[in-house]
């Protein structure tokens, strides 16, 4: 999928430039070519952009009508376990069910090279995956399917008979005095941690969710030394020094509630679905914000990846600038927020970038150029979803490049790609396909048109009862 995607990524770059427009990032401008713009998925759309001026940009960037009724968007763990990585592609895959199609993904939180676990704080389909208030942004979706940016506090508090506790943290290494929950998500057992007291825990009726009290059983006796099997549908909680003193007044078969709540820095409480980390904030209320003092490599040329969303928050945006090639130098976090303030966003959060950033549409594989060479393994990912079943029956038609520029005498073969009633991308090459236009525009062989006459035409597709059309200009 990936080497189909590329091929025709080198041939749009070569051959069509359509709708020149300028930019103004940092105080540079920039000529701004629209290459293409494709539907991908329900309500989302593919744009790839191609900027040159101060420096050489490619572009790739998708939006999202959140108010289409099948979409939810979903974070991933690579390969469901917190020390582990996968590619993005692979992760969209490994989650595809007859009910839910995972169509467009994109890498997210920065990461532990070696070990595989993301640096910020996680929550999947409401269930707390990693807790570490390590004070990282984070961007939100909510259970109204709207999306925020912020850095979130996620409260986890354990109330275990007349005392209350706060939890340090959700999957992270316990450390001094800490009171730490885990989740088969983190490994068959915890780790090796001499003045560790544990025991294992299993829900009563639901598990541990955000804003929900919920209550737990206590499954063993207290065991110091940590190493504590994880088993399928329980937790351990683990306490080190004054913390390890609760849990060894602990009882089997005793009762004990945990609470998880989400809350703003003004402390206003939210209910988030899905969270992932990112870093920094980099538009806000459509003004770009100055990191400049927070990480050094926010000022230097790399890829990027980000997310924002609109004023209205109906539209939702994930993009990603290439780098680190011949073709494309990257950029700033600074040129990234002014990047996604001109695709129309109003607030926009930094994930992690270089070598990570890849953009992944069902049936197309990754649509830019990672600066690797190729999808490198990552902590976790951000997908948008559409809840239906998967349906490979052809409803809709559309050319692959919407528009297109020749010279006189140029042959082109238009390829024709096929959607299913819910608007996912099916088939990237529809057989079967017949072709009209006017005879001022050339004439067709074979399916491919023989370039004739100057000006702007409509070229126009036909596959059964469906129809779709593209601009040809010729030179």
């Amino acid at each position: 999928m990936i080497r189909f995607f590329l091929g025709l990524i080198a041939i749009i770059f070569s051959t069509t430039e359509i709708n020149a427009d300028n930019w103004i990032l940092q105080g540079n401008t920039y000529n701004v070519d629209t290459i293409n713009h494709i539907k991908v998925g329900p309500g989302t759309t593919l744009t790839s952009l191609r900027l040159t001026g101060h420096q050489n940009l490619n572009i790739f960037y998708t939006t999202t009508d959140l108010s289409n009724p099948v979409i939810d968007m979903r974070v991933l763990k690579a390969k469901n376990t917190i020390y582990a990585r996968q590619e993005v592609s692979g992760m969209a895959m490994d989650n595809d069910n007859d009910s839910t199609q995972f169509f467009l993904g994109v890498n997210a939180d920065f990461f532990n090279m070696r070990k595989g676990n993301s640096i910020g704080s996680q929550i999947s389909n409401g269930e707390p995956i990693y807790v570490d208030n390590n004070g990282r942004t984070q961007w939100a979706w909510m259970t109204d399917k709207q999306s925020l940016m912020n850095e979130l506090k996620i409260n986890c508090i354990a109330t275990i008979g007349d005392n209350i506790a706060y939890l340090s943290g959700v999957n992270t290494v316990a450390s001094k005095n800490s009171l730490t929950l885990y989740s088969p998500i983190y490994g068959e057992t915890t780790d090796s941690v001499l003045n560790a007291s544990e025991v294992i825990i299993s829900p009563i009726e639901t598990p541990i969710t955000v804003g929900k009290s919920v209550k737990l059983r206590v499954e063993s006796a207290p065991k110091v030394g940590g190493a504590t099997s994880i088993p399928s549908n329980c937790y351990v909680l683990s306490g080190t020094d004054f913390q390890g003193l609760t849990i060894n007044q602990l009882k089997k078969g005793e009762i004990i509630e945990i609470s998880t709540s989400v809350t703003l820095p003004n402390g206003t409480m939210i209910y988030p679905n899905e969270v992932v980390s990112g870093y920094p904030v980099i538009l806000c209320d459509g003004i770009t914000t100055d990191p400049i003092d927070i990480l050094k490599h926010l000022n230097g040329l790399h890829p990027r990846t980000a997310i924002g969303n609109d004023i209205s928050g109906r539209y939702l945006t994930i993009l990603i600038v290439d780098g680190r090639s011949n073709i494309s130098d990257g950029c700033t976090s600074k040129v990234l927020a002014d990047i996604m303030r001109y695709v129309g966003c109003d607030d926009a959060i930094n994930l992690d970038g270089g070598g990570s950033s890849e953009l992944y549409v069902k049936n197309l594989g990754i649509c830019n150029i990672p600066s690797d060479g190729k999808e490198r393994t990552v902590a976790n990912g951000l997908f948008a979803i559409a809840k239906v079943p998967i349906d490979n029956k052809i409803s809709s038609i559309a050319f692959a490049q919407y528009q297109t520029t020749l010279n006189v005498g140029d042959k082109y073969t238009p390829i024709i790609y096929g959607y299913n009633k819910y608007g996912i991308l099916i088939d990237t090459n529809v057989k079967g396909v017949k072709f009209s236009c006017s005879k001022s525009l050339g004439k067709f062989k074979n399916d491919t048109l023989h370039a004739k006459g100057k000006g702007t035409h409509i070229l126009k597709a036909h596959l059964d009862k469906y129809s779709a059309s593209t601009s040809i200009t010729v030179k």
